[in-house]
């Protein structure tokens, strides 16, 4: 385990890095959103269309620069397993991501742990819902590019009235790109363009023009 962080230290933090750049815009684009509503309506409801779009925005953003940078890691590593450099792993960007994405995953496991506790259902352990309700904003707070879907949750107005299992799935979307943006590099194939392909017909074969 300490080989493997040793020797993707650099990568993992390349990922940590990404998720601190979109948290800052997606907090960016959030107080944008709060300041059009305040313009324009002042209730409420322009902020909370307008967050979930810039969210949704924010969110394939950071999707689309994890597969970039992974993708290119693995075709990478294709040109070293083929030199005879490197032996293959495909869960290689699995267990990159996984290991980057260890601050989410923990404080989800503390916003659904402690709320047990102290919930009212549970054993209403005060201390224990003290730790969820701030395991639940700090998680907000650098997972920024989820507030405006997370907040737009029917019946969802304030941070508390999130459901705690969300906070498990929050860090699934980018886990599952990274592992298959690898395992894509890994095969020199193009995920983005196979999904294009499925919503495009087929492009009429152009005939080769001879010189007269």
């Amino acid at each position: 385990m300490l080989t493997f962080l040793k020797n993707n230290a650099h990568f993992i933090w390349r990922l940590v890095l990404n998720q601190i750049g979109l948290t800052i815009f997606g907090l960016m684009t959030s107080m944008s959103a709060a300041a059009i509503d305040h313009a324009i309506a002042g209730d409420g409801s322009v902020q909370r269309t307008c967050m979930i779009w810039v969210s949704v925005f924010a969110i394939l953003f950071y999707m689309f620069i994890d597969y970039t940078a992974i993708k290119e890691e693995g075709q990478k590593d294709k040109i070293r397993i083929d030199a005879g450099r490197k032996q293959r792993d495909a869960w290689r960007g699995f267990k990159i991501v996984l290991v980057a994405s260890l601050p989410n995953l923990i404080l989800a496991v503390c916003v659904n742990l402690f709320g047990i506790l102290g919930a009212e259902s549970g054993l209403a352990l005060e201390w224990a819902g003290t730790i969820s309700g701030t395991s639940k904003v700090i998680a907000l707070v650098i997972q920024a590019m989820y507030w405006g879907i997370l907040l737009g949750l029917p019946g969802v107005n304030v941070i508390a009235d999130i459901p705690n299992f969300f906070y498990l799935l929050i860090p699934l979307p980018a886990i599952i790109c990274a592992s298959l943006a690898y395992i894509a590099g890994l095969h020199d194939v193009s995920l983005i363009r196979r999904i294009k392909c499925l919503f495009q017909p087929d492009a009429p074969e152009k005939k080769a023009s001879g010189k007269k």
